[in-house]
């Protein structure tokens, strides 16, 4: 039994979680506890995790229940670290799926790399088209490159492929864990409400500015990310949160350099705009704009994290 505890935030996905803890139930290591924290507006996921707390039992793993506050997903993972005992605390997302080792794998690196202070898996799955990637890559937006792990002012880069252990500047939210020691001084940002876009990125961007060289990612450790759709926000909602958060997460985290300065604007203003015409979604077009000029009339707002 490892010193390994798993938090789920979830709300209103009970098809994708059960298949999720079905992934977990069959890993070669099995946890010390699996907490799904619920922020659903229905009793459904309590049901579930009622229903499979038998299957959890005969592997001698405590599948606990616990209502989430309903504000966001960093108070769910916060609350689940607080409810929490292992060494290592992990937090997966609803909709992802392990591979039977992950665990084994993502302990096999805390292992072999005593200064760790956390390890994630990599997710198999994601992929983006040539020239999708290249464009994002222009504009400062979200790419992939072979073995990279890095942030930069308006986005950041994933390694896909990644070959071999690495250090990491961030982490996916879908998948990631942390030794306990370190969350006792970082906690999730609580002011990136509901969906908490880039809340995976800054409390991994800030430990590892403050304990470089400390954070890394496995190949072996690896998950399937389903991309539910199911609850998601609406378009306009998203869009507007991924502007806005992005922008506190620069001004909270970054140099205000001159050149991370106009990266940023020419990120987040220029490169949006164009990567919404160049994907032919009119109705992107104008949720960009509004939410573009959202930011420029509330610019002082988000710099001091006031994101309602």
């Amino acid at each position: 039994m490892s010193q390994f505890s798993i938090a789920i935030p979830t709300r209103n996905r009970p098809q994708v979680l059960r298949v999720l803890l079905g992934s977990i139930l069959s890993q070669t290591v099995a946890p010390k506890e699996v907490i799904v924290v619920d922020d659903s507006d229905n009793e459904a996921t309590e049901n579930l995790t009622a229903e499979m707390q038998k299957d959890f039992e005969s592997r001698g793993v405590p599948l606990k229940y616990m209502r989430g506050g309903g504000e966001s997903v960093t108070q769910a993972r916060n609350m689940g670290i607080d409810a929490s005992s292992g060494e290592i605390c992990c937090s997966i997302d609803d909709d992802v799926v392990l591979h039977r080792d992950y665990i084994e794998e993502i302990l096999g690196v805390y292992r072999s790399h005593p200064e760790a202070l956390g390890v994630a898996g990599h997710i198999e799955n994601l992929q983006l088209s040539g020239l999708s990637n290249g464009l994002n890559r222009a504009f400062s937006f979200f790419f992939t490159a072979q073995d990279r792990c890095r942030v930069r002012p308006t986005g950041t880069c994933y390694p896909a492929p990644l070959t071999r252990v690495i250090n990491c500047e961030w982490f996916s939210g879908t998948n990631l864990s942390f030794k306990r020691q370190i969350l006792e001084k970082f906690r999730w940002d609580e002011k990136l409400k509901k969906y908490s876009l880039c809340d995976d990125m800054d409390i991994s961007y800030r430990i590892q500015k403050q304990k470089p060289k400390t954070l890394f990612m496995t190949p072996n450790a690896k998950v399937v990310h389903t991309y539910s759709k199911l609850a998601r926000i609406p378009s306009d909602q998203r869009i507007q949160m991924e502007i806005s958060y992005h922008a506190y997460f620069y001004f909270k985290n970054m140099k205000q350099t001159v050149v991370n300065t106009l990266r940023f604007m020419y990120g987040i203003f220029l490169g949006r705009l164009v990567l919404c015409i160049v994907s032919r979604n009119p109705q992107s077009v104008i949720f960009t704009i509004k939410a573009q000029l959202c930011l420029i009339r509330n610019m002082e707002r988000v710099k001091h994290g006031k994101l309602g």
